[in-house]
């Protein structure tokens, strides 16, 4: 009997509301590895994380049998439920459920199982399965899990690689987290392999407790995924790799059920990604699986809920399977199936691109997910020049529709105009000028961003965070209201009351994201940007003279543009296979194969 996923509880308010977890009445208490319900309480698992997924693990892996184990003491009602497809049986619950089976047992410390079923009926199970247990007496729950008689298809070592710059607070308890609850666990220590690529080489052996920390320069985030899967490649005997950035945290749990998904998958080029979730609104999703759209990357399931039992099987049931990618916070691939590297970029657009260039049945599932910093709030010159940058190479690349990410650029310039941010606006310029120079050389220099640091620097200057007292400041709150279709056309037609009288006494604030919110600096010719975690901010004022510029500025480039793009586009094509080589990896890192081999 293996486990397929082990039941998990909700210990960590970080990942979110005890509802993706579980749902009691009456006195239930937990704690990582025990449950205790006193005598008429019960507790039901129709959660993100705990509910078995019969789209998951029928349709997507193969399986044919499930079973229900439990141990503990105490006696016990089990009853088993299916959150099913249709919406023609809504329960009193709020949302179609039916009931299969329920059986009353005596738990003891041996495993027993409580439903064997069978998962090929397609007719009889098409949704979400999950327990409801009510406890008889006072119970104490050891052990639940789903499992399978299945046979495994395949022998898999998962080797897990971290790429950490500067981000000790993050990497340090993952590196905890994972020795103590994979490594140091006998189940798992012949299964799973951890190295921390270090592309800031100040990881000390204390820290690493027994890790391996693999130093490497600073090549971004595709440097550092590059150099963990070609140590694995060459030095291991792993049979895939799991990418995980080093401020990405997660439930152990998650790395266990993929483990397991790459093991009983039908088709052998299997990879699985996680959903993603940002730290500050943990039960909202930010994607599970993305696509490359025609103007950039388009999420998956961008802010749905994962409370309710409809809403998790909303997602198990739309997975997008023809163009979905894996984002690099996990992202678990076979070795064996990756033909070809991703080029050199430094960050953004290197997960977009590596599954495009390899042939890989990406798999989601409910329950393997990543939490991580918000990407609105990593705002710096680098970031938006490498956000500007490289969704144009990989628009070059991969779809070629040229007016529409330019279309995009312009969305992008005219925000960072009408925020006052014109230092940000001279960084996309400069990203767009790069971009028509561009060639395989190019390209590949470009994965040392560090000469470009003073040149961000500098064209930033205005816009950069320093010490400020709000207090000190006119600052008003300014507040949002809902606005009719005719006060949207106005604010339109007069480019946010740009073009209107502008309050010169009051500052507005606003939070510093990559753009400000168009309803609260409506009218205001000075913004305070605030950036609350560093106590940090600027006021800029925005210029109806430096708009008119900006603007020209914009028309002159989108013709210089018509023009680049086309021959940028062919210098990239021409040598892609060399972009996407390990040979090119090999000029950059400096490795040497041979004795990576041996």
């Amino acid at each position: 009997m293996e486990t397929l996923q082990n039941f998990i509880y909700p210990m960590n308010a970080a990942f979110g509301s005890a509802e993706k977890y579980l749902r009691t009445e009456g006195s239930v208490h937990y704690n990582d590895t025990e449950m205790f319900l006193q005598k008429y309480s019960n507790v039901q698992f129709d959660t993100y994380y705990n509910a078995f997924s019969i789209p998951l693990w029928q349709k997507r892996v193969g399986l044919k049998t499930a079973s229900l184990q439990i141990a503990g003491s105490g006696k016990v009602e089990v009853e088993l439920w299916e959150v099913v497809q249709s919406r023609l049986d809504v329960s009193s619950y709020g949302y179609p459920k039916k009931l299969l089976a329920k059986k009353s047992i005596e738990l003891s410390s041996a495993v027993q199982s409580v439903f064997d079923i069978n998962i090929t009926d397609e007719l009889e199970f098409t949704g979400l399965v999950y327990p409801k247990i009510i406890a008889l007496e006072d119970v104490k729950v050891t052990n639940l899990t789903w499992s399978t008689t299945d046979e495994k298809r395949r022998s898999v070592k998962v080797g897990i690689s971290v790429t950490h710059f500067n981000r000790k607070e993050y990497v340090i308890p993952a590196i905890k987290r994972i020795k103590e609850n994979l490594l140091d666990v006998e189940e798992w220590a012949d299964k799973i392999d951890f190295i921390v690529v270090d592309n800031s080489q100040n990881i000390t052996p204390e820290e690493s407790m027994g890790v391996k920390i693999v130093p490497n320069e600073n090549t971004g985030g595709s440097g550092g995924f590059t150099r963990g899967f070609l140590h694995y490649k060459y030095n291991t005997e792993a049979t895939h790799v799991l990418f995980m950035d080093d401020d990405a945290s997660l439930e152990v749990e998650s790395i266990k059920r993929a483990y397991q998904i790459l093991s009983f998958a039908v088709e052998d080029n299997t990879a699985v990604g996680a959903a993603l979730f940002y730290d500050e609104n943990p039960n909202f999703l930010i994607e599970r699986g993305a696509y490359l759209s025609k103007r950039w990357v388009s999420a998956d399931f961008h802010n749905a809920e994962t409370i309710t039992p409809w809403d998790v099987l909303k997602t198990e049931l739309g997975e997008n399977t023809d163009t979905t990618y894996m984002g690099w916070w996990f992202c678990a691939f076979p070795i064996k199936y990756t033909k070809r590297l991703v080029p050199p970029y430094f960050v953004r657009g290197d997960d977009a691109s590596f599954t495009q260039i390899n042939d890989f049945n990406i798999i989601y599932a409910n329950g393997i997910a990543a939490y991580a910093e918000s990407f609105l709030t990593k705002v710096a010159g680098m970031t938006t020049y490498l956000d500007t940058l490289n969704p144009f190479i990989v628009n070059a690349l991969f779809s070629n529709h040229k007016s529409l990410i330019f279309a995009e650029y312009i969305k992008r310039y005219l925000e960072q105009i009408v925020s006052g941010r014109y230092g940000y606006v001279d960084v996309m310029r400069l990203a767009l000028k790069n971009f028509g120079k561009l060639d395989a050389e190019r390209f590949v220099e470009s994965i040392n961003l560090k000469p470009m640091f003073p040149v961000f620097k500098e064209l930033t200057k205005d816009n950069a965070l320093k010490e400020i007292d709000l207090a000190e400041l006119p600052v008003i709150s300014h507040e949002v209201d809902h606005e009719s279709r005719l006060k949207k056309f106005g604010r339109l037609i007069t480019f946010n009351k740009l073009f209107l009288p502008l309050n010169n006494t009051k500052i507005v604030q606003q939070e510093f994201i990559h753009r400000a919110h168009f309803r609260d600096i409506a009218g205001f010719r000075k913004i305070v940007y605030y950036d609350i975690k560093s106590n940090k901010g600027f006021v800029t004022e925005v210029s109806r003279w430096k708009t008119l510029k900006y603007l020209l500025l914009l028309a002159g480039d989108g013709i210089k543009f018509i023009f680049t793009y086309p021959a940028t586009r062919r210098r990239l094509l021409k040598n892609f296979d060399y972009l996407t080589s390990e040979q090119m990896w090999d000029d950059i890192l400096k490795l040497d194969y041979q004795a990576e081999k041996k």
